[in-house]
């Protein structure tokens, strides 16, 4: 059990993962929360026990320079990266936190480089599990319509469409960076939150159903008992070695479950996981900080999810007393 008090800085304090991290971690007496946005109205600065404003994280020199002030003044042991932007950026500058004294919750960096990019991913897997058939060249695309195009390196549902026809195909081309073209799937679609110790074995993974999704996150779900998931997690961490929290999406065509994302990180709709398993914010902290996890937990399955949305007011001088200056 953690004994002191542990300091946790997520950023950005607005993304659906931070507000996820910050309602399972503020269970917890042994946690204090620090977040950081550039956005004073960001939720999750509001149901911290601190927050501060950062400079925009496209302003990489200053990001990084008030990222520092924040970690020394708070004396930070975890920072977790809430966005998957953050993610690449954050493990090339390992030596920037190692010499601030403070650990990054996240995957080492070949394996974020690796995920971050489908199409590598796609050929170092595409030999161990089905994942649907996918291309970078259009010339060589030999599988009928429908298909699918999205970002190699995107995540979400950002810039990802149906292709119906040679025209939409070169439409999409043309406006999708770097893309990656796949076999469209049209059956249920999966959502597996994974946790893995700090040598890479597979701790648990928890699926749930995805019953309904809004901009490419969960609103309605349902956590399932799946062994042929469980054999494709164990398949995935086999491979590709994480550290802590990851997640990875299946779609179903003809009755067979097809891989088509996998995420480094803490997933938006892990709450459902969370609720259903353990705590996994909690035991991706203890990984971090040299405390070892037992690999069988207790999950409640058939357990179901539907989500609101909820507001904070706020006044002028909230807002003000709410933030600390750096």
């Amino acid at each position: 059990m953690l004994q002191k008090t542990i300091k946790i800085l997520i950023i950005p304090a607005g993304s659906r993962i931070a507000l996820g991290i910050i309602k399972f971690l503020r269970r917890e007496k042994t946690i204090q929360i620090i977040s950081a946005d550039c956005d004073k109205l960001a939720p999750g600065l509001y149901l911290s026990d601190k927050s501060y404003l950062i400079s925009p994280f496209s302003s990489q020199r200053y990001f990084f320079r008030d990222l520092k002030k924040i970690i020394q003044k708070e004396k930070i042991d975890i920072v977790i990266p809430a966005l998957d932007p953050l993610l690449i950026k954050f493990t090339e500058n390992r030596d920037f936190f190692d010499k601030l004294g403070t650990k990054i919750l996240i995957s080492p960096p070949e394996t974020v480089f690796l995920t971050r990019d489908k199409w590598q991913t796609y050929k170092l897997l595409k030999d161990i599990i089905s994942l649907p058939k996918s291309f970078v060249d259009k010339k060589k695309i030999d599988i009928s319509y429908p298909l699918f195009i999205k970002p190699r390196s995107g995540s979400g549902s950002i810039n990802t469409f149906k292709v119906n026809s040679k025209d939409e195909l070169d439409f999409y081309w043309k406006k999708i960076k770097n893309p990656i073209i796949q076999e469209y799937l049209e059956g249920n679609e999966y959502t597996v939150d994974c946790l893995a110790d700090m040598m890479g074995k597979l701790l648990f993974c928890i699926p749930r159903i995805r019953l309904e999704t809004k901009a490419g996150v969960s609103i309605k779900g349902k956590v399932i008992k799946n062994k042929k998931i469980e054999k494709i997690a164990e398949k995935i961490s086999q491979k590709i070695k994480f550290t802590g929290p990851f997640l990875f999406q299946l779609k179903e065509k003809n009755g067979i479950l097809k891989l088509t994302e996998i995420n480094p990180r803490f997933g938006g709709g892990i709450p459902l996981s969370a609720s259903a398993g353990p705590n996994v914010y909690l035991l991706s902290i203890k990984l971090f900080l040299g405390e070892k996890i037992k690999k069988n937990h207790k999950i409640k399955y058939n357990l179901y999810f539907t989500r609101f949305d909820e507001e904070i007011y706020l006044t002028e001088k909230q807002i003000k007393s709410k933030i600390k200056k750096l």
